[in-house]
């Protein structure tokens, strides 16, 4: 628990996007990225309201899973 609080306020927040954004930038249809982001079981690293925001790290964790 003390790892999660610590990794979301250690990331700075203009590294924080929603999956959407992240689709957008790294190039990936934006339902294949949220697809695998729930198949990895990634959590979101931060939340405000009912958004999610993950960083880059967690982005690219779900690429990699995307079978081209």
């Amino acid at each position: 628990m003390i790892d999660t609080i610590e990794r979301r306020y250690c990331i700075m927040a203009d590294e924080m996007k929603t999956a959407a954004n992240w689709a957008k930038e790294l190039g990936v249809p934006e339902k294949k990225l949220k697809d695998a982001i729930k198949a990895a079981g990634i959590q979101p690293d931060a939340k405000k309201g009912a958004c999610g925001f993950y960083s880059r790290q967690s982005a690219e964790k779900a690429k990699k899973s995307i079978k081209a």
